[in-house]
This record gives C-alpha cells, sequence and structure tokens, in this order.
C-alpha cells in the first residue's frame, strides 16, 4: 500500500517560480490613459458573460474614463464575440486569442492589453454591484500610496443566490489593512472580483505565474502586496460565482488544490526569509490538514469517491495522525473499489 509511505512533495524553487512570471511592459508615453481597464477574461462561458457586462456597463463612466474589454482564452463553445456586440453595442472590445494556454495567459494577456493607470481584472462568470468602481476610487483617492485595493466578496451560485461572505474584514469606512502581508502569505483573503491594481504595478511585479492553476491569483496579491500597503472598501462590491463547471470545482476533486496552497505557503515564507520549522511552530500545516479533511468529507457527502480520496491524502500528509490514517486507507478503499456491496458501508461514520 504504497500510500502509507507518502511524503509532502518539494515546492519549486524561488529562480524556477521567476523563471514562469512574464515581465509586463509600461506603456507607450503617447498612448491615451483611462483611469480604469476594466478587463474580462472569459472561456466557454457565454450565459454568465452576459451577467457579467450587464453589471459592468450599468456603471460605465464613457470612454475616455474607463476601458472595457472581453478577452476570450479561445473558447471552443458558444459565440462570446456575439455576446460583445449585442450587449456592447461598439462599447466593449474584443480580443480572442488564438489557442488557450491557461487562464494565467489569459489574465497575462489583459494586462497587456490595459491601457488604464487602474486594471480590474473581472472574471467572465463573475459580477460587480451597483457604486463598484466609485467605492474603489474613491478609496484609492483618499490613499494615494496603495498600489492594490480589494474588498469582500459576496458568494453567488448560478442562479445569482447569495450564499454568504467571502474576504478580509476591512476596518470600519474602509482604509488601510493592517498586516495584510503577512495574513496573505498563509491564507488567501480575497477574491479576484474584489481586487484592482494599478498597471504600473503589474509592471513592477510581473505577470501572473504560469506555474500555477489554482493559486495563481494568490501568488499575484502577496507580490503586489509587497509593494506597499494594501487598502480595502468598506463593504462588498462584487460577486464570486461557485458553481460546478468552474475550474475551482475541478482542482478540488483532484487535490490540485491543497498541493499548490502548500507550495504557495512554502514559497512566501520563504520570500519573507521564514522556515519550514517555523511554519510548523505556528501551526499552519495543522490547519491546511484540517481544511483538506473537512473538504474529503462534503466530497463524500457528493459521492464523488476520487475527491474524498484526494484530500484525504493531503490532511494526512500535512500532518499525519491515526484518525488521518484510516480515513485515508478507508477513502482509497472506496475509491478503488466503489460504494457498493461490503465497502459501500463504509459510511461518513467510519
Amino acid at each position: 500500500m504504497g500510500f502509507l509511505s507518502m511524503r509532502l512533495p518539494a515546492p519549486p524553487s524561488l529562480d524556477e517560480i521567476q523563471a514562469h512570471t512574464p515581465r509586463i511592459a509600461p506603456l507607450a508615453e503617447a498612448v491615451e490613459r483611462p483611469f480604469w481597464s476594466v478587463m474580462i477574461p472569459t472561456y466557454n462561458n457565454d450565459e454568465y458573460l452576459r451577467r457579467t457586462l450587464a453589471s459592468v456597463l450599468s456603471q460605465d463612466l464613457g470612454p475616455e474614463r474607463m476601458q472595457i474589454e472581453v478577452v476570450d482564452g479561445c473558447s471552443t463553445r458558444g459565440d462570446s464575440a456575439a455576446v460583445v456586440e449585442q450587449l456592447g453595442k461598439g462599447r466593449v472590445a474584443f480580443h480572442r486569442l488564438p489557442a488557450n494556454r491557461g487562464p494565467s495567459h489569459t489574465f497575462n494577456i489583459c494586462i497587456e492589453r490595459s491601457r488604464g493607470h487602474w486594471v480590474h481584472i473581472l472574471h467572465g462568470d463573475d459580477v460587480v454591484f451597483p457604486g463598484f468602481y466609485e467605492a474603489y476610487e474613491a478609496v484609492i483617492r483618499a490613499h494615494g500610496a496603495v498600489r492594490m485595493v480589494l474588498g469582500q466578496v459576496v458568494l453567488i451560485d448560478e442562479d445569482d443566490r447569495w450564499h454568504g461572505l467571502s474576504g478580509v474584514m476591512p476596518p470600519q469606512g474602509g482604509g488601510i489593512l493592517s498586516d495584510f502581508l503577512e495574513r496573505e502569505a498563509e491564507q488567501q483573503l480575497t477574491q479576484f472580483p474584489a481586487v484592482v491594481a494599478r498597471r504600473d504595478a503589474y509592471e513592477t511585479v510581473g505577470g501572473y505565474c504560469t506555474f500555477f492553476n489554482h493559486v495563481t491569483d494568490w501568488d499575484m496579491f502577496f507580490r503586489l502586496a509587497q509593494l506597499g500597503p494594501v487598502a480595502s472598501v468598506p463593504r462588498p462590491y462584487a460577486g464570486y460565482r461557485v458553481h460546478g463547471a468552474s475550474e475551482t470545482s475541478r482542482v478540488v476533486v483532484s487535490g490540485l488544490n491543497m498541493r499548490e496552497t502548500y507550495f504557495l505557503v512554502r514559497i512566501n515564507e520563504g520570500r519573507m526569509n521564514a522556515s519550514d520549522r517555523a511554519l510548523a511552530r505556528r501551526g499552519i500545516y495543522s490547519r491546511m490538514a484540517e481544511t483538506a479533511e473537512v473538504t474529503a468529507w462534503e466530497l463524500d457527502g457528493k459521492n464523488c469517491l476520487e475527491g474524498r480520496y484526494n484530500q484525504a491524502r493531503w490532511a494526512w500528509m500535512l500532518e499525519p495522525t491515526i484518525r488521518r490514517l484510516i480515513l485515508v486507507v478507508k477513502s482509497w478503499l472506496k475509491h478503488k473499489l466503489g460504494s457498493k456491496g461490503f465497502f459501500g458501508a463504509l459510511s461518513r461514520q467510519t
């Protein structure tokens, strides 16, 4: 039973991560610069793209103040260009990539094509609520030194129903977040639709790292936070969509979410000159293991046996205990032999 000898994998080096981080070139001085660039990456997402575009266009500040552009990652179904033409009526630009090279590449094209002083990358299945750009601009103007402004998000489902809040609690009335960098090193504190950043900040830190698939935004937010103070708007102004077809759902089943989380925590601590021993002493591995174990049971409840096993395996590797050893063995049996007959009796009580 080879899984009993599982060991945590070695994270990539900082040099390897840097090799996967493209440079973002500054714009030519002659380029006309609006305040905002709202860049919308999309892939096979026409149904949600309509809602995303509608939420932005309802707050359109005009072309002198706001660039709006959809970047299609070479979708294989639907017609995002037609959606843009129908809703945008010439106001929204459209760019289609010749091939799909993953989300990080698409995000980097969004930055490269942006012309605004401030860039908002808004996924083609997320939305902004009324007042988003007004509220963020107010915080930007009140705190001139910040290079990134963020907020909480409302978790929404396929039907736009609200399911809760996610993100770091803002200071009353909004403003500078204390200890954001140290906290962001260990856990992701915000989500893509709630983050805006100066374009020249991207020029300083580079683009989204193509080594990652799941934590590419977390990695970027940490690097941006290294440039200086981070500010928050006072309340949520964005909706983050969670649905079964999302990339997040797939990486949870495969366990890639825990692999990349572990890697990035180790990398961020290295960037801050902290040791692996310090991570263990502060209980970071224990908290990650608890997250993986909870996720394993959630996937079991959905009869996702592959996901249960992969999450249980990470819980065991991060913090081996007898309970987790039993969990990973039984998860492996259920995954390999199925949930019928004798092994179907291995329920949540086991």
